[in-house]
């Protein structure tokens, strides 16, 4: 088999290209291939990771392991949370062409249109429901059929064909109990806004993984296009710029460890747009003096542009609630039963069927906390207060149904019982008002950014988690109240604010759903890019990645950032009269 198309870097160094995308990750694939469409532009594409298209990267979940250590991700420690006593969280990101689509969760979630209207409405122009949903489904192919799913995309969704595991299917069918009710279809638009639902996921028709660079960018593909340069194993060091004008990129071999690496440069004579992600870009904007001016110069960075919102407004993190449950009920039979997990490898070798061609998460559970009751029952139900298309009723809080540990902690009885498995509630805050920030550490653009995640520093956050983890346990009492065997692992003392705080602050965890750290929004108002994805003050330079959201979306990412990334490849192309 011939490998993957790429090129070395000294064989692009100085060559003109009309775009040059920075970051071959789940944004970046999408652009760089809808912009190669056009045959008389030339396109570079520039990844740091490798092409991770081995066996193991398109069965979803092995996959799916990204704490494997031989996963191609970037892995390191958060600055300590102020909120949460000083806790560091660890942090990955995907190092790979295709990025975080290559190792996350595989799930397909767009929010309810009320999330974009609510952009809409805060002065967002083009950037409500019925300006992005045919966005949405212009990427997609989904076996769902329904007016609302695209049907022609490269990108192959579908939901989950059976929930597989009764700890899962015993929450679904309580959940009502509490006036959740069950939705089948999680990414219908008139679904409402407190649901149970499934989950679709980016998984192909024969049960491979279908990340954005397997989508958008198959190797026959780049084959084809001439135009279309990828190179692997590249670091942008900094932004070529004059005159508050973007021309270039400053690039580094990955593999290039010696003390004094060295330097390439390659142009661009129309635009660069950056989707490197939420941390890497706002680290190649502060390497390239786009920022706040007093932390440049703490670095001794020539400004060129002073930026405040530049790594400002980073978010989100969740607690997890974890039983035993019967290992039949768990992930983890395919461990502790071997011929269990034989039996599942043939299915998926032979017919892409089983539990290895399926994402982990396959349901999940959204809601409103303004309509919850003392009790955690959904006490407000009239029609208004769950409409989907209101700004004002996007939901605030989940709970994922995890059939397996979601942590790297042990527990005795458990990993080595081969009759135990373990469930979880993940529970996280969708609407957090407590924001963190990237901040260099040094100037060298290989060392991982200062990263503080601002979890719980603003303490109007708490009462919504607490809401949240009750909600959880009142699912977990109804559960066992029908007879189902849970089996408390961790969970907290009582639901007392105390007591909630106290777990919370031991078992907060991260999400992993970096976001808004170059918001879209007015520069007055910490932003950093206008609403067609220019950035402010600097021409010739657009940003395309989950760092651009003016708040994050209140579902898992990858969906939304593609949206993004389609809506900048046709802005470039209106620009340049395409």
């Amino acid at each position: 088999m011939s490998p993957f198309p790429t090129r070395a870097i000294h064989g692009i160094s100085s060559k003109p290209y009309t775009y040059i995308v920075v970051g071959g990750g789940t944004a970046g694939c999408v652009l760089a291939a809808r912009l190669s469409e056009d045959p008389d532009t030339t396109v570079l594409l520039l990844e740091r990771g490798p092409v991770a298209d081995g066996w193991a990267a398109s069965v979803p979940l092995i996959s799916s392991n990204f704490t494997d250590q031989k996963a191609p991700v970037y892995k390191w420690e958060s600055a300590p949370l102020s909120g949460v006593d000083g806790k560091r969280l660890t942090m990955f990101t995907g190092k790979a062409l295709g990025g975080s689509s290559k190792i996350n969760g595989l799930l397909y979630t767009r929010s309810v249109p009320g999330e974009y209207n609510a952009w809409k409405a805060a002065g967002r122009r083009g950037w409500g429901w019925e300006s992005v949903k045919g966005y949405f489904e212009k990427s997609e192919t989904s076996s769902v059929h329904a007016s609302y799913r695209g049907t022609s995309g490269p990108w192959k969704t579908r939901p989950v064909d059976e929930i597989r595991f009764k700890s899962v299917t015993s929450t679904i069918e309580v959940a009502p109990s509490l006036n959740i009710p069950y939705i089948p279809n999680c990414n219908d638009p008139a679904s409402p806004v407190v649901a149970c639902t499934r989950l679709d996921a980016t998984i192909d028709d024969k049960g491979h993984r279908s990340s954005t660079a397997d989508a958008f960018l198959p190797k026959k593909l780049v084959q084809q296009r001439k135009n279309l340069h990828i190179c692997t194993g590249a670091v942008v060091s900094s932004l070529i710029i004059r005159d508050h004008k973007v021309l270039g990129v400053n690039l580094e071999s990955d593999s290039d460890t010696s003390t004094s690496p060295k330097r390439y440069q390659a142009f661009a004579h129309r635009e660069v747009v950056l989707c490197a992600g939420a941390i890497s870009t706002p680290q190649i904007l502060l390497l390239s003096g786009i920022g706040p001016e007093d932390h440049l110069r703490q670095h001794k960075i020539h400004l060129v542009k002073h930026l405040p919102g530049v790594g400002a407004h980073l978010v989100r993190g969740l607690v997890p609630i974890i039983y035993k449950v019967p290992v039949t009920d768990s992930v983890e039979i395919l461990l502790k039963k071997p011929l269990t997990s034989l039996r599942e490898l043939l299915s998926y070798f032979f017919k892409g069927k089983g539990i290895f061609a399926t994402q982990v998460q396959q349901a999940n559970i959204v809601l409103r906390t303004a309509l919850l009751n003392g009790d955690t029952d959904v006490a407000e139900t009239r029609e208004e207060a769950l409409n989907e298309h209101d700004p004002a009723n996007v939901p605030d809080l989940e709970i994922m149904l995890i059939p397996v540990n979601p942590t790297v902690r042990k527990f005795d009885g458990v990993d080595k019982d081969k009759s135990v498995g373990t469930f979880s509630y993940l529970c996280t805050v969708l609407r957090p008002k407590s924001v963190g920030s990237v901040r260099l550490v040094s100037t060298n653009a290989r060392d991982q950014p200062l990263c503080d995640l601002g979890t719980l520093s603003n303490a109007e956050d708490r009462g919504p988690l607490r809401q949240v983890l009750r909600v959880a346990l009142s699912l977990a009492l109804n559960v066992r109240s029908r007879g189902y065997p849970l089996q408390d692992l961790l969970v907290p003392a009582s639901t007392s604010n105390d007591d909630l705080d106290a777990f919370i602050a031991q078992n907060l965890t991260t999400t992993y759903h970096y976001s808004s750290s170059c918001r879209m929004a007015a520069e007055a108002d910490a932003g950093v890019v206008d609403d067609e994805l220019r950035v402010h003050g600097v021409s010739g330079l657009r940003i395309a990645d989950a760092s651009i959201f003016p708040q994050i979306p209140a579902c898992h990412l990858q969906a939304p950032v593609v949206m993004v990334a389609e809506r900048c490849a046709d802005f470039l192309k209106c620009t340049s009269g395409a």
